[in-house]
């Protein structure tokens, strides 16, 4: 008699158990369900649309016309397109390791004990959470050869003016310096973070080995924030390399093709000139581009982070 009741147990814990994963795999997938719409409707849709897009004709007026890869060769051989990827290159290569190294030599001097240490957080985010637009038109004026703040401070001081943002020479570094200074208070408040979680344990055992402030910082701070530090470099790689924002609203471009960034001709190449086909496949250039440079970096850089904390 046992030997048939313990069979058909088994095989209804069996049927219980398949019942409760199915619960449970029902469950999860509609838990997931609304972020990956949305995932799919406002990022991987859009990415599949503009891969397609960049093979066709479109002015946002009549049907795309299928074109194949002529919209690459015109790029290729597009003057500007080359002028805009190199100053877009020139940027990135100028913007992140002084923006990153500078947050992070800030962020040293502010996690140590300052009076009025949240004022300078404080003064250093601010830029940050504000409109890029709204910095873009106020550095204008700022940067203004007539009417500029900067250049009234060089004349009383019996220099001459200095045509910031005329200048085909000076545009692109001061727009640079613009982006710098709005964004260096959210690389701070990151690495600020990282090195309030090294212990300080370690520096005191520094201390009395004799260890001074220099080989503390290098033997023990920068291993120690080393992942954040690289995710920082990373990021900011990324984000500079889709820089838009400032350019427009300081120079739009100019003066000439002084500031004509990347994304800026993407920009004007599907809303200016209506060659939507065009700037579609700019975009999957930038994809690219993004995808290289990333590989680069975790290949070259990412070997030599300290990930044993």
């Amino acid at each position: 008699m046992e030997k048939t009741v313990m069979p058909i147990a088994s095989m209804f814990e069996r049927k219980n158990t398949r019942k409760n994963r199915w619960r449970q795999w029902i469950t999860g997938y509609l838990m997931i369900f609304p972020n990956f719409l949305g995932f799919f409707i406002f990022m991987l849709a859009p990415i599949i649309a503009t891969a397609v897009l960049g093979f066709t004709e479109w002015d946002l007026v009549n049907v795309p016309k299928w074109v194949g890869l002529g919209n690459y060769k015109n790029l290729f051989g597009d003057r500007i397109f080359w002028l805009s990827f190199r100053k877009t290159i020139w940027f990135t290569l100028l913007n992140v390791p002084i923006q990153s190294f500078l947050a992070l030599l800030i962020a040293v001097l502010l996690n140590r004990k300052l009076k009025a240490l949240n004022l300078f957080r404080t003064l250093f985010i601010i830029p940050w959470i504000c409109m890029s637009v709204a910095v873009g038109l106020t550095w204008t004026w700022l940067f203004n050869t007539q009417f500029g703040y900067i250049n009234h401070v060089l004349t009383s001081l019996g220099f001459a003016r200095v045509g910031w943002l005329t200048s085909d020479k000076l545009a692109l570094y001061a727009v640079i310096f613009v982006n710098i200074w709005q964004y260096l208070g959210w690389h701070i408040i990151l690495l600020l973070a990282g090195l309030q979680i090294v212990p300080h344990e370690l520096y005191e055992a520094a201390t009395v080995d004799g260890a001074n402030n220099w080989v503390q910082f290098w033997k023990i701070t920068i291993p120690m924030i080393s992942p954040i530090f690289f995710y920082d470099l990373v990021v900011n790689m990324i984000m500079t390399l889709q820089i838009l924002d400032l350019p427009f609203a300081m120079t739009n471009g100019g003066p000439g093709n002084a500031t004509r960034v990347f994304n800026l001709y993407l920009y004007q190449k599907g809303f200016s000139f209506l060659q939507m086909g065009e700037a579609c496949s700019m975009g999957v250039v930038l994809f690219i581009l993004i995808m290289v440079a990333t590989f680069l970096v975790f290949k070259f850089i990412g070997s030599r982070v300290n990930y044993e904390i």
